[in-house]
């Protein structure tokens, strides 16, 4: 009865998502106390290279711990822009950044909550009057207390600190020079089922079969798969790799932990057949795609779920019992063949790989 009491509870506090106005949470980053970090260069452009750009996450408000969508009081690259501005004042020394991912979050425990900001950006030189991709980072600042919510802002900040003195410290040697197109247009809108052998910067990329690099190394840890540099470190910011027969897409912003897992493509989405997912995690569904993500991703509950990620939004579905009814019973004769099944993993693609041929004729 609890069980049934904490699911009505749950549901009901998404009660505004069907309204026609959603309500977000806006967060600055604009502060006056903010000052220059001593570093020696400043940012001269901001892309907005994220796959969802939505919202930013979600946060909690309330005595039920609603969630709420997260977003920008301005568009993402003029805050961050603004606000790298001030820390890095103007220099002789120019580059750019790209934002890839950047989500807030927020879980709760007994007696606090504990808040996460993730970012994961590019940074761009110039070079010869050509634009690189020089180095991608990532971070993700986290803080605890009776409310977080009110403190997104000083973790996005430490983030960007954090990935900036990262930068400065990488030597020249380190450095990539992959050429960059700020545009980022698709060319493909078909899928490639074994794009060609490489590490991919982004999901377009991986659409235009355009990796930046086919020389690397990757490891498998009970098919939870790395990749690794020439020095054995992991490296765990890219969107994915492809070995030359499967594709392998990071789902760290899905996942408790961070790695890349092996995919099937399924219609115009990847499949991934086991996703070690916790809803209390940083990097759960409802970190990233809001209202939506936090709903399908409550009846998946906890444990390996298989998942499906869309190509083009980056959206997931976790596939739980209830997600596969709800997606079969329009097609009776799909779901008759799923209920006599013995649902593993192999019986779902399966039944999913039929739904989307006809769906997608459609």
């Amino acid at each position: 009865m609890k069980k049934v009491i904490a699911i009505l509870l749950f549901i009901s506090s998404f009660s505004g998502f069907s309204q026609s106005e959603i309500k977000y949470h806006k967060i600055s980053l604009e502060d006056k106390n903010d000052t220059p970090i001593g570093l020696n260069f400043s940012i001269s452009k901001v892309y907005d290279g994220r796959q969802f750009k939505e919202n930013i996450g979600t946060i909690q408000k309330g005595a039920f711990n609603k969630k709420v969508l997260a977003d920008f009081e301005k568009p993402l690259e003029e805050e961050i822009l603004n606000y790298l501005s001030v820390i890095l004042p103007a220099s002789n020394k120019n580059i750019a950044i790209r934002i890839n991912d950047l989500y807030v979050s927020e879980i709760t425990k007994a007696f606090s909550e504990t808040g996460f900001a993730t970012i994961v950006l590019d940074i761009i030189e110039q070079k010869d009057g050509a634009d690189f991709i020089v180095g991608t980072y990532s971070y993700t600042a986290e803080g605890n207390g009776m409310d977080v919510t009110n403190k997104h802002d000083d973790r996005l900040k430490e983030a960007l600190v954090q990935i900036m003195t990262q930068y400065k410290n990488t030597s020249q040697d380190k450095k990539t020079q992959i050429a960059f197109d700020p545009n980022q247009i698709i060319t493909n809108r078909t899928l490639v089922e074994k794009p060609k052998k490489g590490i991919y910067l982004t999901y377009a990329d991986v659409l235009n079969e355009k990796p930046f690099t086919e020389d690397f190394n990757f490891s498998n840890k009970k098919e939870q798969y790395f990749i690794m540099d020439a020095s054995g470190k992991d490296k765990s910011n890219y969107f994915g790799f492809s070995d030359g027969n499967n594709f392998y897409i990071n789902v760290s912003k899905y996942a408790n932990n961070k790695f890349y897992a092996k995919t099937d493509i399924v219609g115009n989405k990847y499949f991934v057949e086991d996703v070690v997912y916790n809803p209390n995690s940083v990097m759960a569904a409802s970190a990233m795609f809001g209202l939506v993500g936090a709903l399908v991703a409550s009846s998946a509950g906890s444990g390996n779920v298989p998942m499906l990620i869309d190509c083009y939004s980056g959206q997931p579905i976790f596939l739980s019992n209830a997600e596969i009814k709800t997606l079969l019973k329009p097609k009776p004769e799909l779901y008759k063949e799923y209920k006599d099944s013995k649902k593993t993993n192999e019986d779902i693609k399966n039944v999913l790989q039929k739904y989307y041929q006809v769906t997608l004729k459609n």
